[in-house]
């Protein structure tokens, strides 16, 4: 019997604070758990492989992670959302929460890539990383790989453009013929690949290149004697019989123009959150009060956009510059130049600090100014007050075909980084096809799906798992709010004064700036008790006491007159100083009890003698 009372207190103990990190690995050269469950991340994944890898996570870690579908696309497909967290700790709606999506275009998968690889990075590294594990016990991370389902399946399953499908498919009418999506691009050949298609005409202005992958243009200046070929158009066929390829393609309203804030019937058509798939994930979003980061993955231009606070609508007295001072360069810090209200400033400050962040984690990304007309990261902010990034992936092979670093890739370096970096795959070569409408034709001279604005196989994991860093670096910045140091003084006979700091040591606040004055936040609280004594309430209209003296001015920080109970929102990376005033006759017997409750930076207690 004794013996199952120590094992039952040793289980209490272990699910109060997390499940025991059994496998912790200090050897940065050891597993950290990415064996116990495999994936190939050098591979685009389908809607129905992308989210059974989601169900088998939550199969593998059902202490960590839930699954739920929040909505039916269009078409009728699941926004499947990972919820992730430590279940023994509390609820994930009661813990600070980082949202990630990716993918609200159709055509950009490796949103996909990035949001699922973070999903199995924090699932299979808890038991094995200190930091992993810290994140997921006090805090909650809700990922929807896939917000743009149908479009994304099709991008990955079929043959397409690297541009297309892009928008939720919602048909339209694009060449005002009366049908729908009627000439759509199309697999001629059968390849797999879309392509560019091309006829022989000695008129043309078009010839092939020396090494005969591409078709280049005729310098006029130039005598052509050879063939020469006239462009027509995407690959695909004259369907409605308008004498045109490829004008009515598969498409609708662009979903990152589809939400509330700042809408615009021209960017946006239709109205606020007319597609379900954006609906889903507002409404998700709306309920989900906790969410304080949000991230959507895009691309292309490997830019960390971040939602820059309303600007400033009197003049500033000081202006900021996009770099550090001259006596202290740091290339990866920044600050703004244009100044934003003074209600706004702690946003501002934090913005800053997480982007610089990024941008020393992800090395050669810059930063952006988010924009609104109805994009995401615009509405969670404005709307919802929680921090946001868009994040736009790749850059093309810029980083590694431009090989004068003169910031361009030309054709000749783009050729030679698909022959010598990717063994010769990556091209469309040039071949006749033998066309039902147009007879003999000729295809290609342009690069295969996977390599403008979604890495080749080859390059999908780097990113991922950088990113990845920058989401976690994130996560730890959630803010946590605990009791630090306090003291006690006598400031008369039978008359005490406790003062208690309470402190903040994350970037990301309890809430956003934006969030108070929308006035969707639950307010930090602190509640006091007594053994015994009484505590003086400080009067409604009191402000703290002026520090005088030189000593104190300088090196005690101003408190805030306490009673009961004390509401406030604490900032990021800050220190609030709480003064409690207690008349006792009895010091040694009075101790003076607080509770911290803060619904984004936990609970925490201290209790204090008087004597």
């Amino acid at each position: 019997m004794r013996k199952q009372i120590i094992l039952a207190v040793a289980c209490l103990l272990c699910l109060g604070s997390g499940w025991a990190q059994s496998k912790k690995q200090t050897n940065m050269g050891a597993p950290h758990g990415e064996t116990d469950f495999v994936v190939n991340w050098k591979r685009y994944y389908n809607y129905d492989e992308w989210t059974q890898i989601m169900k088998d996570l939550q199969k593998k870690y059902p202490n960590l992670c839930s699954i739920e579908s929040i909505g039916k696309s269009r078409m009728g497909r699941d926004q499947y959302v990972l919820t992730i967290t430590a279940k023994n700790t509390g609820k994930d709606t009661e813990k600070p929460a980082v949202w990630v999506d990716g993918a609200i275009h159709g055509n950009e998968v490796n949103g996909i890539t990035c949001s699922l690889y973070l999903a199995w990075y924090l699932l299979t590294r808890y038991d094995y990383d200190e930091r992993v594990y810290e994140a997921l016990n006090r805090s909650t991370v809700y990922i929807l790989p896939g917000l743009n389902v149908d479009a994304n399946d099709s991008y990955v399953r079929y043959p397409n453009t690297e541009n297309n499908p892009r928008e939720p498919f919602r048909p339209l009418d694009d060449d005002k013929d009366g049908l729908y999506d009627d000439d759509m691009t199309e697999d001629v050949d059968g390849d797999g690949e879309l392509s560019v298609m091309y006829a022989e005409d000695p008129e043309g202005e078009y010839r092939l290149s020396k090494d005969g992958m591409r078709f280049v243009r005729i310098d006029k200046t130039d005598w052509w004697e050879g063939t020469r070929f006239r462009r027509i158009g995407n690959e695909g066929y004259d369907n409605d019989g308008d004498g045109k390829m490829a004008e009515d393609d598969l498409g609708g309203i662009d979903p990152n123009r589809n939400f509330p804030f700042d809408f615009t019937k021209v960017d946006g058509k239709s109205y606020p959150l007319s597609e379900p798939e954006t609906r889903n994930v507002w409404m998700f979003m709306k309920d989900h009060k906790n969410i304080l980061v949000d991230f959507n993955y895009h691309n292309i231009g490997k830019l960390i956009m971040y939602m820059m606070p309303p600007k400033a609508t009197k003049p500033a007295q000081r202006r900021y510059n996009m770099n550090r001072t001259a006596e202290k360069p740091d290339k990866y810090a920044f600050k703004w130049d244009t100044p934003v209200d003074p209600e706004y400033a702690h946003d501002k400050a934090v913005q800053e600090r997480i982007v610089s962040d990024g941008l020393f984690i992800l090395k050669d990304y810059t930063p952006e100014e988010g924009h609104a007309y109805g994009e995401t990261l615009a509405s969670t902010y404005y709307m919802l007050g929680a921090y946001s990034y868009l994040i736009e992936l790749w850059n093309s092979p810029t980083s590694y075909a431009d090989t004068n670093n003169d910031g361009y890739v030309d054709d000749d370096e783009f050729a030679r980084w698909v022959e010598l970096d990717l063994g010769g795959d990556g091209w469309v070569k040039p071949h006749q096809v033998e066309h039902p409408q147009l007879g003999k034709i000729w295809i290609g001279g342009t690069s295969k799906k996977h390599i403008g604005r979604t890495p080749p196989g080859r390059y999908i994991e780097d990113e991922a798992a950088r990113q990845c860093m920058f989401v976690l670096h994130c996560i730890n910045q959630l803010p946590q709010v605990k009791f630090t140091t306090h003291t006690v003084r006598q400031v008369a006979p039978n008359l005490y004064q406790v003062e208690v700091n309470v402190t903040n040591d994350k970037i990301y606040p309890t809430a956003s700036d934006r969030s108070v004055l929308l006035n969707r936040y639950t307010p930090d609280k602190i509640t006091a008790t007594l053994s015994s004594g009484t505590l003086v309430e400080p009067g409604k209209s009191e402000k703290p006491e002026e520090e005088t003296g030189w000593f104190r001015a300088n090196y005690i920080k101003p408190a805030t007159a306490a009673g009961k109970e004390v509401t406030f929102r604490m900032q990021g990376q800050s220190t609030e100083t709480f003064r409690y005033t207690i008349a006792t006759s009895n010091p040694k017997g009075t101790t003076l009890r607080l509770s911290l409750n803060s619904a984004n930076g936990g609970k925490d207690e201290v209790t204090i003698k008087l004597q």
